[in-house]
C-alpha cells in the first residue's frame, strides 16, 4: 500500500520544532505540500518533500 500524506504547516512547524520532520518521512512514501505551506513554512524542506500545485481549486 502506498502511503501518502498532504501536510499543513501546523505540522511541519510543530514536528521541526521538536527535530522530529524525518518522522513524516518514515511513516509516508510521499509527503506533499502546497506551495502555499512551502511559503509559509519559510525554511528550507527536507528533498523527500515534493511541493505541488493545488489542482481544482474550490473558492
Amino acid at each position: 500500500m502506498h502511503n501518502i500524506i498532504i501536510s499543513d504547516t501546523s505540522c511541519l512547524i510543530a514536528l521541526s520544532k521538536i527535530n522530529k520532520l524525518d518522522l513524516l518521512n518514515n511513516l509516508y512514501d510521499d509527503v506533499l505540500v502546497t506551495i502555499d505551506v512551502y511559503q509559509e513554512f519559510g525554511a528550507p524542506l527536507p528533498k523527500w518533500i515534493v511541493i505541488t500545485e493545488v489542482k481544482n481549486k474550490q473558492k
